[in-house]
């Protein structure tokens, strides 16, 4: 195929699969651009909206954030550079990708860029908003109200914001806890705590011994002690039954002689495995070959908590990655504040992080960034000892309360690590009640030679544990069966489709939620009208979010 057949088949592909042409009838949409709290201006091609989502001409959004672009004719992909960052995409495919200091990672978008021809037949790339923009880093809103949506470019607000301040503190620091993030590490700890189910206490002791790998990976095997006696007693009374000789004594062994225990997971990505061998197993119907995965992204993500960010927030001290992290969690719907807002975010993680918010005491040094955004309370604490100009220990802390109709969710995490490898650690965490841990954990590192299995054997049999307790204790389905029939624990959500009001609607035609004043909420003819009270309610009828009025 030469050249000129390539560029002919390249154009025709553009036309008739990925543009469509007029037949796309997109529409004039109205909607304005704020970038950096100024309104964008479209000379050639204007802001549309295609099956509720709102679509930026390529060419225009891009330059205004100061990208050069390109179209391959032979390929016919789109592509903006900015800052040794280049994102590529093909109109009419969700398939894109990024290139960043040579590493490529590919992304899946929820819609694809489209071609279409003005009313002088001149074509023009459209890509989703939110994708776009946050592309290059920028913070993405809607604003209701004023039918606008919101680009900040937090990357560039960033370089004002770093001008004059030093983080010098921070990066000796970042320095010093690096080698445990890095490499094969072997583990040796005990731990005692207690974890709680419906507020029955279980206390509990481990010896721990294991492998962790870059900071993230791990397995381990254990012996863990448990006190399940609440938890049982529990369970029988919401059942109405006594508990049996067998019950009696499988929790005494469980107290005294404990189970053996291997665990494996990446903490990166949340998932957690674990497989238990006790002479327990077949009494309560368990395999040996059973591994119960614990997905902890999931579990956070019901409370509007980004698991993989908080564990990067967690256990980095990158003053740069903080402050993405934090703007993860922005919400901007106001465009008359939208820019101020953000500028605060920034500069308020950059003045708790510079060396100016270190706080000296002796030989320590402490900062605190404390940050609060959409019923999310963060804070972060660094303490490091310095000797000679040099970190020699350091703890790392972190408390989180999420908050969202009536239902609160906290965790706090203490990392301290001393000259001679030695840690120790203290988990907390309480799930609005429904399952809390408190772990505290001591121990040390030494070197190792062998990464950690982070998944189970081939062949194994994975069991969700969440599904698992939902099934068990009813906590989500509603009930437990006892001998009069079922406990009611949690009311089940009532039926949206009696509701004549509520936050957010839907049409009973379609799959999208809206705010009412959306201008299409306003389609929906009354019969059709499904109204929710909640975006989970929203979310648990199968409706996704109009990428109008991006209702949160």
């Amino acid at each position: 195929m030469n050249k000129f057949t390539r560029l002919l088949t390249a154009v025709g592909l553009s036309v008739a699969l990925l543009g469509c042409g007029s037949a796309l009838a997109a529409e004039d949409s109205g909607i304005a651009v704020q970038l950096d709290g100024q309104a964008l201006t479209f000379t050639d091609a204007v802001p549309q909206v295609q099956n509720e989502r709102t679509f930026l001409p390529f060419r225009a959004v891009f330059e205004a954030l100061g990208a050069q672009v390109d179209w391959n004719a032979e390929t016919g992909a789109i592509s903006a550079v900015r800052d040794g960052k280049t994102v590529t995409m093909l109109p009419g495919s969700t398939d894109a990708s990024v290139e960043d200091g040579g590493v490529v990672t590919a992304i899946q978008m929820d819609v694809a860029p489209y071609a279409a021809a003005d009313e002088n037949g001149v074509w023009r790339t459209y890509v989703p908003v939110r994708f776009a923009a946050q592309a290059f880093d920028c913070v993405v809103g809607w604003d209701q109200e004023r039918a606008t949506a919101i680009l900040v470019d937090s990357a560039k607000l960033l370089d004002e914001a770093m001008e004059g301040k030093n983080f010098t503190y921070l990066e000796k620091l970042a320095a010093y806890s690096e080698k445990y993030n890095e490499g094969v590490w072997d583990v040796d700890m005990t731990v005692d705590g207690s974890m709680s189910l419906l507020g029955a206490e279980m206390p509990l002791a481990a010896a721990v011994k294991g492998v962790m790998a870059d900071g993230e990976k791990l397995e381990m095997d254990m012996n863990m002690k448990m006190d399940m006696t609440n938890l049982a007693s529990l369970v029988s009374a919401m059942g109405q039954t006594e508990l049996s000789e067998e019950d009696l004594a499988m929790l005494a062994v469980m107290k005294e002689k404990g189970v053996d225990l291997s665990m494996r997971g990446d903490l990166g990505l949340g998932a957690l495995y674990m497989n238990v061998d006790s002479e327990l197993l077949a009494d309560a119907g368990m395999s040996a070959d059973d591994w119960y995965k614990l997905d902890m992204a999931v579990m956070m993500e019901q409370s509007g908590v980004d698991w993989v960010e908080l564990m990067e927030t967690s256990k980095s001290v990158d003053y740069v990655a903080l402050v993405k992290s934090s703007l993860s969690s922005v919400t901007v719907t106001d465009s008359t504040a939208a820019y101020e807002q953000v500028k605060t975010t920034v500069e308020t993680v950059l003045a708790a992080l510079s060396d100016e918010g270190f706080v000296k005491e002796g030989d320590q040094y402490t900062a605190i960034l404390d940050l609060e955004e959409n019923g999310v309370t963060v804070t972060v604490v660094f303490v490091m000892t310095m000797k000679d100009d040099a970190v020699t220990a350091y703890v790392v802390g972190m408390g989180m309360t999420a908050e969202e109709d009536g239902v609160t969710v906290t965790m706090d995490m203490n990392i301290a690590v001393d000259e001679n490898d030695q840690m120790l650690a203290e988990v907390k965490m309480d799930m609005a009640g429904l399952m809390a841990m408190e772990l505290n954990m001591a121990g040390g590192y030494a070197p190792g030679k062998t990464a950690p299995a982070t998944e189970p054997p081939a062949g194994a049999n994975v069991i969700d544990y969440l599904e698992l307790l939902e099934a068990q204790m009813g906590t989500d389905l509603g009930v437990i069966g006892g001998a009069d029939g079922p406990t009611q624990i949690v009311v089940p959500e009532p039926d949206p489709t009696v509701k004549k009001s509520g936050t957010y609607v839907g049409s009973l035609e379609s799959d999208k939620y809206h705010y009412p004043g959306c201008r299409y909420a306003k389609k929906i003819k009354l019969e059709n009208e499904i109204w929710f009270d909640t975006v989970q309610e929203a979310r648990s009828w199968g409706y996704s979010a109009c990428g109008v009025c991006s209702p949160r």
